[in-house]
Parts: C-alpha cells; sequence; structure tokens
C-alpha cells in the first residue's frame, strides 16, 4: 500500500461510521509513537517489534489472551519426561505457512535449529538476544531437536528449565517459513512469513505497517481485513486524530493526554495490566559505578515516590521489588531506597566523591510502556542528582540508535525499562541483570554490565527447580540481592493505558502489550 493509497484507507475509516458492512471493510487504524526496528522476531528486542510479528507468526505454545496461562498455538498438547529434560508436541495437523508451504514438525525443528546453532546455515550473521537469554547461549541448554513424524516435535534439555515453556511461548520465538527464510533471510526482517492470522503486506518505515488477513489461517476469522500500524511522534498529532476518528487505537499515550481522553464521548481507555519496569542502569565497568556506594547513593537521590505521582498514570506504583507486584519471588521485606539527598552526600563522600562528580544519562526519546514521558523523567533524575552533587548531562536518542549504543555498553547510566514477557521472574532477572546478558558483542540486554557469580549461581538455581514454592525464595533472595548490590535502579510498576473507539468489541488488554488484531471486531 502506496501513502497515496494509505491515506484513501484512513479516509475509508474516518467515514465508514455507518453500518457494520462499511465498518468492516475499512481498515483498523492503530497509531503508536515510534517504528518498529525489525520484523524477524527471532532477532527483535523491542515490543514495537514483537508485537507486530505477534500477528503474523504462531509459536509452538502461546499465552491466552488477557494472561500469561500456557495454551496451544501449532502444538495441540504437550508433556514433559519426569526429570523434566524432554518435551514432546504434538502439532495440529494440516497447518501452512502464508506462503502455502508446510508447518510440520521439520518447520519447527529448522526454526529452533536456526536459532540455537552457530553453524546452522540459516542462523547467519544476525544476532538471537531473547534465545541466548532464555536458553543460556548457543546452543544452551537445549541439546536436540528431533522431528520422529510430521506431527511430533521432542525437545531434549541438557537440564531441567523451570520456565521452558513459558520461554518458548515468547513472542520472540514465533515460527517463520523455511523456504521464505532460506530464499532471502535479509527480506524476512522486513517482511516475515508466518501462519498468523495476518501478513505484512507493506512496510513504509517511519510511516506505517500494513497487514492483511491470512486467508490460509486456521483461526478465527479477523474482524478487519486490513490492519493499518501507523507511526505518529508527535503526541498531540495522536490525540487529536482519535478526536477526529481518523484513528481506532491508540498506544502509549501521555499519562494527562490519557486522563483527558477517558472524559471523551466515544472513547474508552482500558488498563493494561502492570508487568513492567523503569530503572537506570549504572554501567559497572566505568568509573565510579564499580563502587556499591556510589550507586546506593543514586538510588538515595531519586525520588522515586514523586516521579511515581507526577510523571505516571493512575496505576503506577513505586518499584520496592525488581519483579512486579504479585508475581512469584515478591518480598515483602524490600523497600525502595527512600529519598535523602543528605545520605547520598554521605556515600559519595565516604567513596571518594565529597563533591561530587559529572557523569551522562542516555535515554531514548520515544515513549514507552514503562515510561510514557522519558524526557520529564530524565529531567527529574538530572535535578535530583543536582541535589546530591552529581551533574548528569543527558543524552536523547532516537529508539533505534538508543538500543544500539545501550547494547555495546555505549553509556555511563542509562534510563530504560521491560515489558515482561512470560509471567515469570526469570524473564525480569536473568535477560537483565545476569552475566551470561551482559554480551560484548553488541547484544547486551544488561545495561549495566554487572557480573556477581552469586546471583548467577541463584539464577541457575531458580531455572533449574520446577517447584514454585523453591523458585518463591530464589526469586526473594534475587529481589533482595539487587536491592542490596543497585547495579541498576528500579523505579516505578505502571499499568499502560490504550485509547480506543468506545464502538470497537473485543479488545483483550495483555500484560505482554499484545494487541490480538484478530480479536478485534468493529462495532456499529
Amino acid at each position: 500500500m502506496s501513502k497515496g493509497a494509505l491515506a484513501l484507507a484512513l479516509t475509508l475509516s474516518a467515514c465508514g461510521g455507518g453500518g457494520n458492512a462499511n465498518r468492516g471493510s475499512a481498515p483498523l487504524v492503530m497509531a503508536r509513537v515510534k517504528d518498529a526496528v525489525v520484523l524477524d522476531p527471532s532477532h527483535a528486542t523491542d515490543g514495537l517489534s514483537l508485537n507486530t510479528t505477534n500477528e503474523v507468526m504462531q509459536n509452538l505454545v502461546t499465552f491466552k489472551p488477557g494472561s500469561f496461562d500456557v495454551v496451544g498455538d501449532v502444538a495441540e498438547r504437550w508433556s514433559a519426561s519426569a526429570d523434566g529434560k524432554t518435551w514432546t508436541f504434538e502439532l495440529k495437523p494440516g497447518l501452512v505457512f502464508s506462503d502455502g508451504t508446510p508447518l510440520d514438525a521439520k518447520a519447527v525443528k529448522f526454526n529452533l535449529d536456526r536459532w540455537r546453532l552457530t553453524m546452522n546455515p540459516a542462523h547467519g550473521n544476525f544476532t538471537y538476544s531473547y534465545y541466548a537469554d532464555d536458553f543460556g547461549g548457543f546452543p544452551g541448554v537445549i541439546t536436540e531437536v528431533q522431528a520422529p513424524s510430521a506431527t511430533r516435535v521432542v525437545i531434549k534439555l541438557g537440564k531441567p528449565l523451570g520456565p521452558f515453556l513459558r520461554d518458548i511461548a515468547e513472542q520472540a520465538f514465533g515460527l517463520g517459513s523455511p523456504q521464505a527464510i532460506l530464499a532471502d533471510p535479509k527480506a524476512f526482517e522486513i517482511k516475515p512469513v508466518g501462519s498468523g492470522p495476518y501478513q505484512v503486506a507493506e512496510w513504509v518505515r517511519d510511516d506505517h505497517i500494513t497487514l492483511i488477513a491470512n486467508p490460509k489461517w486456521k483461526g478465527r476469522k479477523p474482524g478487519y481485513q486490513t490492519v493499518i500500524i501507523r507511526d505518529i511522534p508527535d503526541q498531540a498529532t495522536s490525540v487529536l486524530s482519535i478526536q477526529k476518528g481518523d484513528i481506532d487505537i491508540l498506544t502509549d499515550p501521555r499519562p494527562d493526554d490519557a486522563n483527558a481522553l477517558a472524559k471523551q464521548a466515544g472513547i474508552s481507555v482500558i488498563e493494561q495490566p502492570s508487568n513492567n519496569v523503569s530503572y537506570v542502569a549504572m554501567h559497572v565497568e566505568k568509573k565510579p559505578f564499580g563502587d556499591v556506594r556510589v550507586r546506593r547513593a543514586i538510588a538515595y537521590a531519586i525520588d522515586i515516590a514523586t516521579m511515581a505521582k507526577s510523571l505516571y498514570s493512575s496505576g503506577a506504583v513505586v518499584a520496592d521489588n525488581w519483579t512486579p507486584p504479585g508475581m512469584l519471588g515478591e518480598n515483602p521485606a524490600v523497600k525502595t531506597y527512600p529519598h535523602d539527598p543528605v545520605k547520598a552526600r554521605a556515600l559519595l563522600a565516604a567513596a571518594g566523591f565529597p563533591h561530587g562528580f559529572a557523569t551522562t544519562l542516555s535515554y531514548s526519546t520515544a515513549p514507552r510502556p514503562y515510561l510514557p514521558e522519558p524526557q520529564r523523567v530524565a529531567e527529574t533524575i538530572q535535578a535530583n542528582l543536582a541535589q546530591a552533587g552529581i551533574q548528569v548531562t543527558l543524552q536523547p536518542y532516537e529508539w533505534g540508535v538508543f538500543l544500539d549504543r545501550i547494547k555495546h555498553g555505549q553509556h555511563e547510566m542509562c534510563l530504560i525499562g521491560w515489558t515482561g514477557d512470560n509471567g515469570d521472574p526469570d524473564n525480569f532477572f536473568y535477560p537483565l541483570l545476569d552475566q551470561d546478558s551482559a554480551h560484548k558483542d553488541g547484544t547486551a540486554q544488561n545495561y549495566s554490565f554487572w557480573r556477581d557469580p552469586a546471583f548467577h549461581q541463584l539464577m541457575l538455581q531458580g531455572q533449574g527447580a520446577v517447584d514454585d514454592a523453591k523458585r518463591k525464595e530464589i526469586y526473594r533472595r534475587a529481589n533482595a540481592m539487587v536491592h542490596d548490590q543497585a547495579p541498576a535502579i528500579s523505579l516505578v510498576h505502571t499499568s499502560v493505558p490504550i485509547v480506543l473507539k468506545s464502538s470497537l468489541k473485543g479488545f483483550v488488554p495483555s500484560p505482554n502489550t499484545s494487541y490480538h488484531f484478530n480479536l478485534i471486531q468493529p462495532g456499529s
């Protein structure tokens, strides 16, 4: 769809307020503040990319919309051996990718082998951050993948992995057509071929992505044949667009805008469940952040409670724990550092900085679910740290540039966050803080580059345990350790407002921020 065709589609959408027939033929238009980075989920790391590919790809198993309950997707049933090291998946028969090629056990094996085996021709030079972080590198804990029949896949693990089923359900592990990947893996990054309810018709970078219904999709027929995901960086423009009826859904609104829109007729604001954390990561390999007293001083200097009240939506709470409220391993004894500039100065003096020091804070200008107003949050941190004698120069970057820089460790401090992928505490701790995620090759997700052997052993224990009671105690200890050592300072957990036309039916807010366009039905 060209830009001219997009304009015509938007005109039809705005004029299609009559009967269901007209609304059904018009596209569903969603606006967000920033474009995707890459549309091959296996080497995407951002929600803007993964929430798009989630509509195009299926997984072996997935999450029931609105929850982290694991349900079948390509697999209709599965079982694990008594020792937790062999998983057998029985696939739904007759599935095909949108290019008509079979989605059978061989195709599943192809995808898994592509991700895990560096010598596999399809692996290429791409990064597979989620695979490495979830499964411990390449090949990691998955030692073998077998396809003994067209509808059976057997995955063997080198050791039990408590969150395995939830890990494999994550958006990053969408299954792609082997034929399309082998034909042109770079083209697959732009127009992936999956078996989901939609397929990518067009991607005009920094403008829009157009999805069209996949005629080979075996599930419930989508209510909208076309979905247009628009990039509108200026939030005032996006607010005006939904007020005028030019768009149907608006993601990541500023809290003040969400509150104002909720009062307008014909517009609804739905809160996605809190499943995130915003945080400040300090690069511990760069002076003076290797000193825990400096890190704790910064924690005392930031007025997190005021920030949560003034810069976030009403669903925001101070992040006492690294993990969101209610998650397995929540530690009620762990409380955020209170705002205390005097204590911060004393710690800095003890660390050899009686007059403070100068540093930088990198952040992305693009609002994110966990960080709806990044500029204001960064300025608040800058002002807070100045009270403790720390002079901070702000370094704002475009989203893609920002990610690339922090993944290469080209920062001193960075303001970032995380939306959970699978409802398991391992997903918050291991990718973001474990030594296995402090890569030096530009694929880091541990932006503190903190390497603590005791914490690493705790992570391995949590992954190896399958009993929730044991895992609960392990992750309680992990929350306490992160608070004590402060390689990163958790700021806020927040629910995420989504603005949509009240006439839309079937929208399900999900904790991993996926949208499930195929469930949305046009209203009258």
